[in-house]
């Protein structure tokens, strides 16, 4: 048999998906005929689609030794690399192609497809522009334009991107699933439907049905959680689902028996050690530290020697009070070199409770200096120079500037109006799991990213009070976790609202993903004296610290109390009543909630 009937064996072997077969092929051809990079190039895509990577690289290597790359080959290592997350190697790769073959609209759709996977959507988008000026109405580009908008929060125009794409296409599945969860948290009165009309051509898609059962419990249908019920059942080891499911069931009222479902799962895969630590999570959120331990510890004896389980394990036992056997866990992961910063602070939290707050103080100081960004670490070590009588806790936390209530420029009637809507979207009968609020409801998703005119003008108003309050801020400082970020740009993300009722309040907490952080007071019924107050700076209970407020708040409706994230904050409990608030974080561009 010549060579050319060979190879055209072996791709015929690798269209039918024979890798072994083409694999013998191409290596015959290579053994007798020297190296040929056509040759080498099928036989990277032959390994890569065996699943055999490192063979692949090898075999791509081998064509670009042996003649000057084309576009072509130049792609297909590129794909290669993104598949293994190598992003910027996939990017030179990209840009080689592109520079062969200028005028090649795949090339130039798949370098934007990597743009977005690295998060780079305004790059992304840019190259996409370029391509739609070619043909602006092709689906392909249409759709993966509304991907890069929809992630940088710009969501009316990724509807209007998503619906162009779904008209010259109605069953493109990437357009149906994003305008479904655009739809969702833009909180459009027919989100379900959408997620319906996408599962049409999806069937059994477990994104898609977790999307449609969070979409109908937003719009008060109960069957959402049915939905999500019997999908769990039916998916055993769909870890995400359970831990919706056991959120929604809290949230539902069921709070005895939310992870019911998670039991049976266990009964049925005892060994799946991934669904033990899902659970455990969950139960951790809720504040069940005992039963968390229980099933973390039930676990296989192998498993637990996982140092992230051991964390956990430490953790739990901290929560529980049982601090000198957390601490030996502790002493063991850190002599091990095991490296997380939740294990510092672990550290100094049980250095702290036990009330060395100088050892504490080292503690927190060198996890600050390791990780300027640690709000948690911020947070624990403002408390020990507080007891400790160190300046330094105000150069933190007690400069003029850093705190203030400000009140909202808005109409007169619109905070009416705006309660009336929040109201409306507090479905749930329970507070969630995780979250600080006891004794009331929090509204899911990014408050902000909802398209009622009620809510985007509680959104300009907001954004003003926060920009006026950077600009009285004390002179930026490099050091200061908060100050760092004086002349950044700034942005106002995680938005939500919460309604305390009667005896209703928020446990002391922070908010670690944040730079600045709120509470926007909407509207109080009943609720008299300094009940429902807002506190700054009392430390959590499980600290065992004699430590107050540094800072107290009446909520007056239509203000806002802005502080630093790294500054514990609760609310003092009310007898009877409603108080409805909206509370959202400040970051700086380039970070993430």
């Amino acid at each position: 048999m010549d060579a050319s009937q060979l190879f055209k064996r072996a791709e015929r072997a690798f269209a039918d998906n024979q890798p072994d077969q083409a694999r013998a092929h191409l290596s015959s051809l290579l053994s007798h005929g020297g190296e040929d990079p056509v040759v080498l190039h099928l036989l990277a895509l032959v390994e890569r689609r065996a699943g055999r990577f490192d063979e692949a690289l090898t075999a791509f290597q081998r064509a670009f030794a042996v003649a000057p790359p084309d576009a072509q080959l130049l792609s297909n290592h590129a794909n290669l690399l993104l598949a293994l997350g190598r992003l910027d190697e996939a990017l030179a790769q990209y840009d080689a192609a592109l520079a062969l073959s200028p005028k090649s609209p795949g090339l130039r759709l798949n370098r934007a497809l990597l743009l977005q996977r690295a998060e780079r959507h305004d790059e992304a988008i840019a190259e996409l522009d370029a391509l739609a000026a070619a043909d602006g109405d092709e689906p392909k580009i249409r759709s993966a334009r509304a991907i890069s908008l929809h992630r940088l929060g710009r969501l009316e125009e990724a509807a209007a991107e998503f619906d162009a794409a779904l008209a010259r296409d109605s069953h493109r599945l990437v357009a149906l699933h994003g305008r479904a969860r655009v739809a969702l948290e833009r909180g459009e009165a027919d989100a379900s439907g959408h997620y319906r009309k996408a599962l049409q051509g999806a069937k059994g898609n477990l994104d898609l049905l977790l999307g449609l059962s969070e979409a109908l419990v937003a719009e008060g249908d109960s069957a959402g959680l049915s939905i999500l019920r019997q999908a769990v059942d039916q998916h055993r080891d769909w870890y995400a689902g359970h831990e919706v499911l056991a959120r929604m069931r809290a949230e539902a009222g069921e709070r005895d028996c939310f992870g019911d479902h998670y039991v049976a799962a266990l009964e049925a895969r005892p060994g799946d050690f991934e669904m033990r630590k899902s659970y455990c999570h969950t139960l951790t959120l809720a504040g069940r530290h005992s039963e968390a331990l229980a099933v973390l510890c039930a676990g296989p004896g192998e498993a637990r020697l996982d140092p992230q389980s051991q964390l956990s394990e430490a953790l739990l036992l901290e929560a529980l009070g049982e601090r000198k056997a957390a601490l030996r866990l502790i002493d063991q992961l850190e002599k091990d070199g095991y490296i997380d910063p939740a294990l510092p602070l672990a550290h100094g939290r049980i250095v702290l409770a036990d009330g060395d707050p100088a050892q504490a103080a080292n503690i927190f100081e060198r996890l600050v200096t390791t990780y300027p960004d640690d709000i948690a670490g911020w947070a624990h070590l403002d408390l020990t120079w507080r007891l400790l009588g160190n300046s330094r806790h105000h150069w933190l936390s007690g400069r003029d500037g850093l705190i203030a209530q400000r009140s909202l420029d808005v109409p007169g009637d619109f905070l009416e109006d705006l309660a009336v809507l929040l109201q409306s979207l507090h479905r749930t009968r329970s507070h969630p799991i995780g979250q600080s609020l006891r004794g009331g409801t929090q509204t899911r998703g990014r408050l902000f990213s909802r398209s009622e005119p009620e809510i985007k003008t509680l959104y300009h108003a907001l954004d003003a009070a926060v920009r006026a309050h950077f600009d009285g801020l004390p002179a930026f400082d490099a050091g200061h976790p908060l100050l760092r970020h004086k002349n950044a740009q700034i942005t106002i993300q995680g938005a939500w609202s919460v309604r305390l009722t009667d005896e209703g309040f928020h446990i002391s907490h922070i908010h670690p993903q944040g730079i600045l952080s709120s509470a926007c007071h909407i509207s109080l019924t009943d609720i008299v004296g300094e009940e429902g107050w807002l506190e700054l700076g009392r430390p959590p209970r499980g600290l065992n610290l004699d430590l107050g407020p540094l800072a107290t708040f009446r909520p007056v409706p239509g203000s806002v109390v802005l502080f630093p994230s790294y500054m514990f904050h609760g609310t003092t409990p009310f007898t009877k009543g409603e108080r409805l608030t909206v509370a959202f974080d400040v970051i700086a561009n380039g970070a993430s909630l």
